[in-house]
């Protein structure tokens, strides 16, 4: 319903065509355009391209942001002049789109050529602004809201270079925008002197805004009609520490905050944190941790120490829908063929656990890279592998996907230094399939999970094309073509 509304809006803009592709080409330096998607309750409705075109003073630039909807079609486009400006996030909610902006003297990475250089990016850093932008669907910026921050002044590091020719002035903790439903817009940002989440009605004026007093590695923003949360991880526990904080959608009233811990005082690690496709509430999913190995940071030659116990799912709950944890421990030696430290014995294999996503059928989908022991102290990364939680707290090995070639890895590096795949789920409402997309060093595989069959393998590189592969509108991907030598990028919405 959320998209029909979204386009039923735009049609006086353009007639609504079929179009699934469109191409950016590169035309200048000076030119730039970034693409975005627009989401609405954590769903993709729409497509921005944010393009700075030419100076138009000594301190400003023209923009342009044109409004697509899910099949890349042109609603419409929005002029405008302001500073330097670099877009980092979009939502949508009612009658307007709320843009997320870094201001700042200096955007993007910057060659390093001597200390006049530091200089002037650290001075760009301590007098930049948060600017939020609000877009009405007639074309018009309803409202700006901006906020004073102090960048960190980063060095980007590229392959073994051995010295840092390169830096960038970013926020330590990026902004996040989510729509509230029959609101407006929740952002959340950080810029290491101060936290903040900020509460603003659907056409910019400002409701609420509170500072975060927790000093956290990690934060996430999740919102929905009955609750704002807050994700947070604290503490020196690497893989753990979380703690959730629940405000209300109206005025950020606090109603519950409580540790990730499970009934027996367990630190739960979190893989994701999303809707589930059926009651649209909000879960959190992840591994339990050992207690054991709570302060270790893993290598591959931990794995047989059993690094978590288990698995859990909780659901957040809803109107009339109480929180509920879904806990299941293999340390008890309960489930056939997986053993007390997470081995899956006929396999061969742990699993280096990396998302989850929920199914149409209660389930819980946990998706990883398999880790072999190849004797006493050799291992290889080599499947993707999808296991699944079932509502009675059941665990099975769902399904072993072969992708790109395994490898031997040093058993004392750090994992994810050397896991290189990711793990993006496509979810069809319609159909009430579950996809996900196995993005692999040199391949992406496209894989039915209720089928349990990969349907396409693209490769990443080919001559000079360079291709990745991201969830689109529901059931569909969106394959983005980067043409090196003709400096363009193709943007296509497909089916899996």
């Amino acid at each position: 319903m959320k998209k029909l509304v979204f386009l039923a809006l735009f049609v006086h803009f353009t007639a609504v065509l079929q179009a699934q592709s469109k191409v950016f080409k590169e035309v200048n330096e000076d030119i730039s355009t970034q693409f975005k998607p627009i989401r609405q309750d954590n769903e993709l409705v729409g497509y921005l391209a944010f393009t700075r075109l030419e100076k138009a003073s000594k301190d400003s630039f023209n923009y342009r942001v044109t409004i697509m909807d899910e099949n890349l079609n042109d609603l419409g486009a929005v002029n405008f002049r302001g500073a330097n400006l670099e877009l980092q996030t979009v939502a949508f909610e009612q009658n307007a789109i709320c843009l997320g902006y870094i201001q700042t003297s200096l955007t993007g990475v910057q060659q390093i050529k001597n200390q006049s250089t530091v200089e002037k990016m650290r001075d760009a850093a301590s007098s930049s602004q948060v600017l939020v932008q609000w877009i009405s669907l007639n074309g018009k910026v309803l409202n700006t809201w901006s906020q004073e921050v102090i960048l960190s002044t980063q060095p980007v590091v590229e392959g073994s270079y051995r010295y840092i020719t390169k830096a960038e002035n970013v926020l330590i903790h990026g902004m996040q925008i989510k729509n509230v439903p029959k609101v407006g817009f929740c952002l959340f940002y950080g810029d290491g002197r101060k936290q903040e989440v900020v509460l603003f009605d659907d056409k910019g004026s400002l409701l609420q805004q509170m500072a975060v007093p927790e000093r956290a590695s990690h934060y996430e923003l999740h919102a929905s009609a009955t609750y704002i949360y807050l994700l947070e991880q604290i503490g020196v526990i690497p893989e753990g520490g979380y703690k959730l904080f629940v405000y209300s959608p109206g005025d950020l009233s606090p109603v519950i905050d409580f540790d990730l811990r499970d009934s027996k005082g367990n630190w739960l690690k979190v893989l994701s944190f999303d809707n589930d496709p059926v009651t649209g509430d909000a879960f959190v999913a992840g591994c339990i941790i050992n207690p054991k190995m709570e302060r270790d940071i893993l290598m591959a030659m931990d794995y047989p120490k059993g690094p978590y116990i288990g698995l859990f799912t909780i659901d957040l709950g809803g109107p009339g829908r109480d929180m509920k944890a879904n806990c299941s421990y293999w340390d008890e030696g309960k489930f056939p063929g997986l053993s007390q430290d997470g081995y899956f014995l006929e396999k061969g294999f742990y699993v280096k656990y990396a998302s989850a996503a929920k199914d149409f059928n209660g389930n819980t989908i946990f998706t990883g890279t398999a880790l072999s022991p190849m004797g006493r102290r050799s291992y290889r990364l080599a499947d993707g592998v999808f296991v699944r939680q079932e509502a009675s707290g059941k665990v099975v090995l769902d399904n072993n996907v072969l992708c790109d070639v395994a490898r031997g890895i040093d058993p004392e590096k750090q994992l994810n230094d050397v896991d290189f795949k990711d793990f993006y789920p496509v979810v069809n409402p319609d159909t009430r399939i579950n996809y996900m997309i196995i993005d692999d060093a040199q391949n992406i595989f496209i894989y039915n999970i209720s089928s349990k069959k990969v349907l396409r393998t693209v490769p990443h590189k080919n001559g000079n094309i360079r291709t990745n592969v991201y969830p689109a509108k529901a059931g569909h991907i969106v394959v983005a073509e980067y043409h090196q030598k003709e400096k363009y990028t193709r943007f296509s919405i497909e089916a899996p």
